[in-house]
């Protein structure tokens, strides 16, 4: 960069910035005061989503490229702090092999209900209990991949920008309305504004590829470890399930997801449609 990495004020283990990130990466509660961003491609996700940066971690002799360096001096001419982190450091800071030199920590952005706005083909996830951060991270990518307004966590179990949620997510939780809230609360705001709710369970004899998708949806999967909850059995309008034909009894959750959040994806193209790019479903028209 512009500036020499000399001139970039040096943190160490105990530099009270370098001790805030490593408590986020450890923190459990579902509501984070801030966010871990590990390498390049997760800031480059969090400047697309417009986040705020607290402050940005170098380490000059791991930089690939000049894109980082570009990006350091965007920041830090927005008045985002630089430091300047030895490569022991950073590496134990980023849980990845090959570390590109670069860290952050960044303010997630709050989502909430009432601000939603669904269109008339607008699709939601609703995440219910999930206890694994790597499945509601695929979970959240699948949602993003099929054009959903949102996703939902009820119940949460685990911070939504939990380190490994923005991996398996491919950062796509920092782009994507994530809202944490409870079950009856968003069975609630559901119902009033008439979006169906499909629920999967392995025991509902009704094929996932019958049930009808048209219309403001929301697709339900609970945990893999306990079930559809009985909250949602009784609000369901429709439940599914995907036939097994192996010894198998059920998918995993971000594969079930899947196949039901693109068949309401699939309900919104013309028939014998092509088109790959449609609009967002939570744009107006």
């Amino acid at each position: 960069m512009a500036d020499q990495p000399r001139r970039l004020p040096a943190a160490g283990n105990t530099h009270p910035d370098v001790q805030r990130f490593f408590q986020l990466k450890r923190r459990a509660s579902p509501y984070p005061s801030g966010l871990t961003l590990e390498g390049l491609w997760q800031v480059q996700h969090a400047l697309l989503a417009s986040l705020q940066f607290e402050v940005i971690f170098l380490c000059p002799g791991l930089l690939r490229g000049d894109e980082a360096r570009r990006l350091c001096l965007r920041l830090r001419a927005a008045g985002v702090p630089v430091l300047a982190v030895s490569e022991r450091l950073l590496c134990r800071m980023v849980d990845r092999d090959g570390p590109d030199g670069i860290a952050a920590i960044a303010q997630p952005r709050p989502h909430h209900l009432a601000d939603l706005d669904l269109n008339q083909h607008g699709r939601l996830l609703i995440a219910d209990a999930i206890d694994l951060p790597g499945n509601l991270g695929t979970l959240i990518r699948c949602a993003d991949g099929a054009g959903a307004t949102a996703v939902i966590v009820s119940e949460p179990r685990i911070r939504i920008h939990h380190p490994t949620v923005v991996r398996a997510s491919m950062a796509t939780v920092l782009t994507m309305p994530v809202i944490a809230t409870d079950r009856f609360t968003v069975i609630d705001w559901l119902r009033q504004r008439h979006v169906r709710i499909i629920a999967a369970d392995p025991a509902s004899p009704l094929h996932y590829r019958a049930a009808d998708y048209t219309g403001r949806v929301a697709i339900v999967v609970g945990s893999e470890r306990t079930g559809l909850a009985t909250a949602w059995r009784k609000a369901a309008d429709v439940m599914v399930s995907i036939p097994m034909t192996g010894i198998a009894d059920s998918l995993n959750v971000g594969h079930a997801a899947a196949l039901l959040m693109y068949e309401a994806l699939h309900a919104t193209l013309p028939p014998h449609g092509t088109e790959t790019q449609q609009p967002p479903s939570g744009a107006t028209t």
